[in-house]
């Protein structure tokens, strides 16, 4: 099979579409079609259903896909292997961060790290944990900068990471501000401004308040700690924030309840060779978050 073919079937599926494939691989939309047209022709099999305003996966092109990211991968591999010969720190390095850490953990490393090695071209993007490990598996990106689970996902390897406690908090004129010892209770009371459901956060916070058979009021989910912030500043309910974003507009409320700590850290794909600008990031990253108090 042709590897500009795979590289179209791919590139297809993470677009949804043709004309944002090509777009995204520097081609002309028909050039994409023949190439999918060609992968087809090689494989005898479609691997496209063409709807009117999508495309979607055949049985044949989900058979195809983790097959064909394989081979990607592997290439990649290859030509990193080539490119790491000696000492050089060089190439191109995709990292993805959760909106937290790449504003209030990354500037400093990110500093120092284009300080140091100049020649290597660095691709940052923002997005939430639970879509780093898609990323990564799909080849769009080196290193990920996540919430760590308790366990980490089969497939990844976890390369450092640190603790980063959190606090109960609500704005300087709400209710709860005004009780000098805060129970369960009076928590339930009040509506709660968390992350979805299928973040870590919420998990810890929703399990304290099962272990006190309490309903858990939490009917404004947003995913970014800044806006979970603003929010409670203004009074519109209680938050789980971490203590490096707590200030003068945030009481930390004095909540008998076992500590809320979550794990910072970097992860990769055990298919995907870490390369020497990968290494050197992770390496930066270390030395500058040993010599940090959190």
């Amino acid at each position: 099979m042709n590897v500009d073919s795979l590289l179209a079937f791919v590139t297809t599926v993470n677009e949804k579409s043709f004309s944002l494939a090509a777009t995204k691989l520097n081609l002309t939309q028909p050039a994409i079609s023949k190439r999918i047209q060609n992968l087809e022709s090689q494989t005898g099999h479609k691997l496209f259903e063409r709807l009117q305003r999508e495309i979607i996966l055949t049985p044949a092109g989900e058979v195809l896909l983790p097959h064909a990211l394989t081979v990607l991968h592997e290439i990649d591999n290859a030509t990193r292997a080539l490119s790491d010969i000696g000492t050089l720190v060089s190439g191109r390095l995709r990292i993805v961060a959760s909106h937290h850490i790449g504003l209030h953990r990354l500037p400093l490393i990110l500093k120092e790290f284009s300080r140091k090695y100049p020649d290597v071209d660095l691709v940052l993007n923002f997005l939430d944990s639970e879509s780093a490990y898609s990323l990564l598996t799909d080849n769009l990106a080196d290193l990920a900068f996540i919430t760590i689970p308790d366990e980490v996902r089969s497939g990844f390897d976890c390369h450092i990471q640190w603790n980063d406690p959190m606090s109960f908090i609500c704005g300087q004129n709400h209710p709860l501000s005004k009780i000098e010892q805060v129970q369960p209770e009076d928590l339930s009371t009040y509506s709660a401004i968390l992350p979805s459901k299928s973040t870590l956060t919420y998990r810890v916070v929703e399990s304290i308040f099962n272990e006190n058979n309490l309903s858990l009021k939490a009917s404004i989910p947003t995913n970014y700690l800044e806006t979970m912030k603003m929010m409670a500043s203004v009074d519109m309910g209680w938050s789980v924030l971490p203590n490096t974003m707590i200030d003068e507009e945030l009481i930390v409320l004095p909540v008998k309840l076992k500590t809320v700590c979550r794990r910072l850290g970097a992860i990769s794909y055990q298919r995907k060779n870490v390369s020497n600008a990968a290494q050197a990031f992770l390496t930066t990253a270390e030395s500058i978050w040993g010599q940090q108090s959190y």
